[in-house]
């Protein structure tokens, strides 16, 4: 009967690097003031470029309407 094979791990390897802790390391913060102006900003980008998908798409539904009833 075998014994179990005992798998070693070398934490000094390239592999484990993300493991190692930085005890000076910063932690990310974000101003939420910046992100509510940047999402604000992107709500409205979509709103308007919603509103030219729907008056484009309605003009060409006019369009071929037009062209539909003078044929």
């Amino acid at each position: 009967m075998r014994g179990k094979e005992q798998v070693v791990f070398d934490i000094e390897s390239e592999k484990f690097r993300y493991l190692h802790r930085e005890e000076d390391k910063l932690k990310n913060k974000v101003d939420i003031d910046v992100l509510n102006k940047r999402l604000n900003r992107v709500k409205k980008l979509n709103i308007y470029s919603n509103a030219k998908m729907i008056t484009l798409a309605l003009l060409i539904v006019v369009a071929f309407a037009m062209l539909s009833v003078s044929f």
